[in-house]
């Protein structure tokens, strides 16, 4: 009886090192594998690189309060010629439309507005981005469109699209007057 016992832990003791360096392996090759991308970052990442090859610069920013918490990406197109514009501005997408409201859904951030002679190509613009499009946010640096980016490559397309086709037209728009120097042939009396 005893000789059947030992060889129960003779066979016990041959496969514990076994299973030990199983575990090891597991425990080495389990954080590699987490921080493997997912298919849908990869995707992410792709979206965001063909972006950046186009002239785009890309920043993760809050959703808009009527939208959640959580961040999606600005896609912004740079100025051509910063001076002199009226920015800091912004339009967002809000829970449902209202008659009070800039175009349907979309209202101006926090009550501050583009300068009248930019409602119409904004318009248009706001016509054509994606379903996933939640702000148009106009900074010092250029004009952005945040969207979710789950419409994937045809929605990278309406917002390149959009950005490209506009933003020239938007930027002239609130563009501040040059304001005209003192008249200096004027002759004193």
């Amino acid at each position: 009886m005893c000789a059947q016992f030992m060889s129960k832990e003779t066979a016990m003791a041959s496969w514990l090192p076994l299973i030990v360096i199983v575990f090891a392996v597991v425990l080495v090759i389990g954080p590699v594998m987490w921080l493997k991308p997912s298919s849908r970052d990869r995707r992410l990442a792709s979206l965001r690189q063909e972006a950046a090859a186009s002239g785009f610069k890309v920043q993760m920013q809050a959703l808009p309060a009527s939208q959640g918490d959580g961040n999606a990406a600005v896609y912004f197109a740079p100025w051509r010629n910063p001076r002199r514009l009226q920015t800091g501005w912004g339009l967002e997408l809000k829970r449902m439309e209202h008659d009070m409201h800039f175009d349907g859904v979309w209202d101006w951030y926090k009550g501050r507005e583009a300068p009248e002679a930019a409602s119409a190509p904004l318009k248009e613009m706001i016509s054509r981005l994606p379903a996933d499009a939640t702000a148009i946010i106009c900074t010092d640096g250029g004009l952005g469109i945040q969207w979710k980016e789950r419409s994937g490559d045809p929605g990278m397309k309406a917002v390149s699209d959009a950005l490209r086709d506009l933003r020239p037209v938007i930027e002239e728009a609130i563009r501040e007057p040059q304001r005209n120097a003192p008249d200096a042939t004027r002759s004193s009396d």
